[in-house]
């Protein structure tokens, strides 16, 4: 998938280290690859051809996160808050994999859906 977005990590921005760390009420979605528009996001989600990967809720807030696979290397991830607000980013799959399991280890991010494949 081409780049849409705003694609100044977390980690440029700030000088810092990037790691899959989770401590929060929200997962470090922002820290990782670009930025799309809602707009842009929500059009590249309902493609045919874009299918659902994972999808993680968190307990206490009622947030979801929803990980799409549009092509082989990127993730079109989706955070919806509980009131239905939604932000999009476009996560190259080598930086986001080791977030998604963290996010399930740490026991606040609950896997509902999943279509993941474990990379052997």
């Amino acid at each position: 998938m081409v780049s849409h977005g705003e694609c100044q990590t977390e980690s440029l921005k700030t000088g810092t280290d990037s790691q899959p760390s989770t401590g929060g009420t929200t997962p470090p979605v922002h820290r990782y690859g670009c930025r799309l528009s809602w707009q842009l996001g929500d059009r590249l989600r309902r493609l045919d051809t874009v299918t659902l990967a994972s999808e993680l809720a968190d307990s206490r807030s009622k947030r979801t996160l929803s990980v799409y696979d549009p092509d082989g290397d990127t993730y079109l991830v989706r955070l919806r808050t509980a009131v239905g607000r939604e932000k999009y980013r476009e996560i190259p799959k080598t930086e986001f994999d080791p977030v998604l399991d963290t996010l399930s280890r740490e026991g606040r991010w609950n896997f509902v859906a999943s279509a993941r494949r474990s990379s052997n």
